[in-house]
């Protein structure tokens, strides 16, 4: 099963969810409403609407509706001949990471008694919800139970997890950060600028990592498989000649190479070392982790200084290249 966001291909689907589910609703007539449609519409283009699918055969299994404004779970469905399989539980987990965790969440769904209720009832029962009591209608008039989900307050980060508006607007090569030039409040040392690739740090190093370093990608792209060969080679050069110094500079046993892209869409590779002594051993790292700093007074700065002195160096790879550069230079003048 795959949960994806609802794409406007996907209307018909949930069109034709909501006439197996009308009935329940007390809303016969939901499927055949202009306004029923127009709602479905806007809610895909807000990315307020989330599908469960069966992979390999690319059914809609279920659909979930909710407003990051109001902070309200909107609609939901489930195909009566999957229900029970935690559909409904991965529609709801999803859609509250899409809202503000600094405030209640709340839902309007059937009284207890109600015929064909209490799946729905249960389901957000169990997810933190707690019946307010408070008498309410739903659209149509019928009466419905309040039901109310306490702020979490818990760290949600930047990942499109969480705020995907965001996530989808930086990967427009006019809005991204990196390609627009933005200027970040805590911007990263640079070490070397390559032809593929600019080679950052930042002092207060993720998963308290000395040397931890990234390599961003000087063209604007989303997918590694998606850069051209001839670039994503280049790329990795540069990322090869990174690691390269960065061993040598650290002292670290190995040097982890990963492409993420979770929380920042240009494309960029993070190079973690790992030595004896690190908090992470036979695990992943955290990247979260930045306290306290593993560099000691002086250090982050000799760091800085001894990286941007080795990746100023030719490789192996190139000293035959400037060789062949400098017996060509000579032969002209000569």
């Amino acid at each position: 099963m795959l949960i994806r966001w609802m794409e406007p291909p996907d209307l018909s689907a949930w069109i034709g969810l909501a006439a197996q589910v009308a009935v329940l609703f007390d809303s016969p007539g939901m499927a055949r409403d202009p306004a029923f449609r127009a709602y479905a519409d806007k809610k895909i283009l807000l990315r307020e609407a989330v599908g469960a699918f069966d992979r390999r055969t690319g059914m809609c299994l279920g659909v979930l509706s909710f407003s990051r404004k109001t902070n309200r779970i909107a609609w939901m469905a489930v195909l009566q001949e999957r229900r029970g399989q935690g559909i409904g539980s991965r529609l709801l987990q999803t859609a509250i990471r899409h809202m503000d965790g600094d405030r209640p969440v709340d839902v309007i769904t059937f009284l207890p008694g109600h015929p064909g209720g209490a799946p729905a009832r249960a389901l957000y029962l169990s997810a933190g919800f707690r019946d307010t009591g408070e008498d309410c209608t739903d659209g149509d008039g019928h009466a419905r139970s309040l039901l109310v989900r306490p702020p979490d307050g818990g760290h949600r980060g930047q990942s499109f997890h969480y705020d995907y508006p965001r996530y989808e607007s930086m990967s427009n090569p006019d809005t991204c950060p990196v390609c627009s030039g933005q200027q970040s409040p805590n911007p990263p040392v640079l070490l070397a600028s390559f032809p593929f690739g600019r080679v950052e740090c930042f002092e207060a190093a993720q998963g308290r990592l000395f040397g931890k370093c990234h390599v961003l990608a000087c063209d604007h792209g989303l997918h590694f498989s998606a850069m051209p060969p001839d670039r994503a080679a280049g790329f990795i050069q540069d990322v090869q000649r990174a690691g390269d110094a960065l061993l040598r500079v650290t002292g670290a046993v190995r040097i982890n190479y990963e492409i993420h892209a979770n929380s920042m869409p240009h494309l960029h590779a993070h190079l973690f070392p790992r030595y004896l002594d690190d908090d992470f051993p036979s695990a992943p790292i955290d990247y979260r982790l930045v306290d306290p700093s593993p560099y000691d007074p002086g250090e982050f700065d000799w760091f800085v200084t001894r990286m941007r002195e080795m990746l100023a160096e030719p490789t192996a790879a190139q000293a035959p290249q400037i060789e062949q550069s400098v017996l060509a230079q000579e032969k002209e003048t000569s």
